[in-house]
């Protein structure tokens, strides 16, 4: 019994491998292009054209296509209108076809074939260069303090004391710090120092006094390479670190004659007229060296108002004539029309001033 149930087992095995396993594993998982939906597409039909009160109506959707075929494209409805016989706009601003495009493809304008053959191809164009976005310039305003001090320690490009020529100091310095030689030696001093000297400077030109500045500020290391008689590293009034602070505090400048020959006529203006400014010599052993008064912060102040408030008041007369400098005609001529004024008033009673 066990042995029949067996091979009656193996046949429906063998029987469904042979009819249903076997076949299956052997067909193609593709349909078989028994429909004409899979046939070629024809050719593309031209469009046919068709008028309507005078305007010409052309659509790619009403042309006909074939039943048997399925076009497996997107249709494009295009829509060109041409202005009715008898309204003729100017031929300036003609324009004889308005297409518009219903797809999502821009519809193209007559002639544009012809346009982009005639154009030069892309590979033969030169390339357009895109311009960079420039930052707005700003123009630095001119310290005129700084700006004349600079131009007195030019006035000798040699610098020399008496251990030699020291020219080449003053640039180092800059350059080590990142600045500029003009920036270093000029701006590193205190403003109000700047003030009173420029004040002086001034002075001594106007006295016919051929002055130049030797030595502006000196940081630290400017004075531990200086020769000579000087201070320690440091405790410079140049500009000291531990003297004064540093960059932009410096409180000495050495000054002395265009010709160092001269130089007596220099320090002896500035021992007469110094204290009027601000500023002494306080080393007889160091003759160029120039230091600030007490309450020279003071009087800084007080020459600086008395300077901006002078170009400020220069400025305005150049803008507008007082009333003083008007010509005498029309002074005159603006009296009578105020004294006519005032006698042709009415009162407040009807009356008139007489």
């Amino acid at each position: 019994m066990s042995s029949s149930i067996t091979w009656c087992a193996w046949g429906l095995a063998g029987a469904f491998f042979t009819l249903v396993a076997l076949p299956l594993a052997s067909s193609s998982p593709y349909p078989t292009p028994s429909r004409p939906d899979w046939s070629e597409p024809p050719a593309p039909v031209a469009m046919a054209s068709a008028s309507a009160s005078g305007f010409s109506l052309a659509s790619a959707s009403s042309a006909p296509v074939p039943a048997e075929t399925v076009r497996l494209v997107t249709p494009v409805k295009t829509l060109s209108i041409r202005r009715p016989i008898g309204d003729a706009p100017d031929a300036e601003h003609e324009r004889p076809v308005v297409t518009a495009s219903l797809g999502k493809y821009q519809a193209r304008e007559p002639g544009y074939e012809q346009q982009m053959a005639a154009a030069p191809s892309m590979d033969d164009a030169a390339p357009v260069e895109t311009p960079r976005p420039t930052a707005p310039r700003i123009r630095p305003t001119a310290d005129q303090v700084s700006e004349y001090l600079w131009e007195v320690y030019q006035r000798q490009p040699v610098k020399k004391d008496r251990g030699g020529d020291f020219s080449w100091k003053d640039p180092a310095a800059a350059n080590r710090m990142g600045k500029t030689l003009q920036a270093y030696v000029i701006v590193g001093m205190d403003t109000d120092f700047r003030e009173l000297v420029y004040h002086a400077g001034k002075a001594m030109d106007a006295a016919g006094v051929e002055w130049t500045i030797v030595s502006g500020f000196r940081d630290d290391w400017r004075q531990s390479i200086a020769s000579g008689l000087k201070a320690r590293t440091g405790f410079s009034r140049h500009g000291g670190s531990q003297a004064v602070g540093g960059y932009g505090h410096g409180r000495a400048v050495d000054i002395g004659h265009v010709d160092r020959e001269r130089n007596d006529e220099v320090w002896r203006w500035l021992d007469n007229n110094g204290a009027k400014y601000g500023l002494h010599r306080p080393y007889r052993f160091d003759p160029p060296h120039v230091e600030p008064r007490v309450e020279w912060r003071r009087l800084a102040s007080a020459l600086r108002r008395e300077r901006v408030g002078a170009a400020a008041v220069a400025a305005a007369e150049t803008r507008e004539p007082s009333a003083d400098t008007r010509p005498a005609a029309s002074r005159k001529s603006r009296g009578i029309r105020v004294a006519h004024a005032r006698t042709s008033r009415p009162a407040r009673n009807g009356r008139r001033h007489n």
